[in-house]
């Protein structure tokens, strides 16, 4: 580049640059660099409380689980001892049962043989007593005794004759009553059966073929006030329309009203279910 200068001025002397003399410091010695310092050094004590803290709380932790280790141990040991003196402790507790067990069988074997000893003693001395007596005592003695016997004997044998009157009484008349139930029962049984049969009979209503070689024979289930339940050809009669009229008739008749007085032993022998013969005699040939 040109550079012309058509000034009246004398042309200016270039300007020298300033010479700056560089000085080196030492930044520590600064404000700064005092308080970097002290930041730096703070935090420095601040990871070393940091870290005894930690290290303080491991020990601490440590000795924390090393007490209770020790605890967990003496309550080990503690728990084995009780147990080995409650063993020891039941065992001389059986040592003294079977003592004392043993103190007693020795003791009634003792009594027993005592006793045995005293019996002995008391058999001899009966005998000796017995030996004394005389004869003409002892024939008496004996001849009361069985004259005793032979009393409680005879009157032993009129009380079980007399008892077997008596059960013998007993039984005839238990079968005479039920003799007598029974009749009574059968007639029942019979007079029911019949008026079942004719009720049955008055509702059916003849079918323009019914003739006198027909004849059904009906199962017919009653409730215990006398309800019909059901009922149902057993046998048929070959002709289902005279078969089906029986069956109509017995619905038809619905209730046996005599039958809730019934009592119910006799009904669940009797009339729970029945056989009905159905053969009408006024048939044509």
């Amino acid at each position: 580049m040109v550079v012309i200068d058509f000034s009246d001025n004398a042309p200016q002397q270039p300007k020298r640059p300033h010479i700056v003399n560089a000085t080196v410091i030492d930044i520590s010695q600064t404000i700064i660099g005092k308080q970097e310092s002290e930041e730096k050094a703070a935090k420095q004590q601040a990871a070393l409380s940091e870290k005894k803290r930690k290290e303080a709380e491991q020990n601490q932790k440590k000795e924390a689980e090393r007490k209770a280790l020790e605890d967990k141990q003496k309550k080990v040991a503690q728990a084995k001892q009780i147990k080995e003196k409650a063993a020891e402790a039941l065992q001389k507790s059986n040592e003294k049962k079977r003592d004392a067990e043993q103190k007693r069988i020795t003791q009634e074997t003792e009594k027993k043989r005592l006793e045995q000893v005293a019996d002995k003693k008391r058999l001899a001395k009966e005998a000796e007593v017995k030996e004394q007596l005389s004869k003409e005592l002892i024939r008496k003695a004996e001849a009361e005794r069985v004259a005793i016997e032979e009393r409680k004997r005879q009157e032993e044998a009129a009380r079980l004759a007399e008892q077997k009157k008596a059960e013998e009484e007993a039984a005839q008349a238990a079968a005479e009553e039920a003799k007598k139930r029974a009749a009574e029962e059968a007639q029942m049984v019979q007079s029911i059966s019949s008026l079942i049969n004719n009720r049955v009979t008055s509702a059916w209503i003849r079918p323009p073929n019914a003739r006198n070689n027909m004849i059904a024979q009906l199962r017919i289930y009653f409730l215990p006030n006398g309800e019909v339940m059901n009922a149902q050809v057993t046998k048929s009669s070959g002709d289902a329309l005279f078969d089906q009229r029986a069956v109509d008739a017995v619905y038809k008749v619905r209730r046996i009203e005599e039958l809730a007085t019934v009592d119910s032993y006799i009904f669940e022998r009797n009339f729970r279910q029945i056989d009905l013969i159905f053969n009408p005699q006024d048939l044509r040939n």
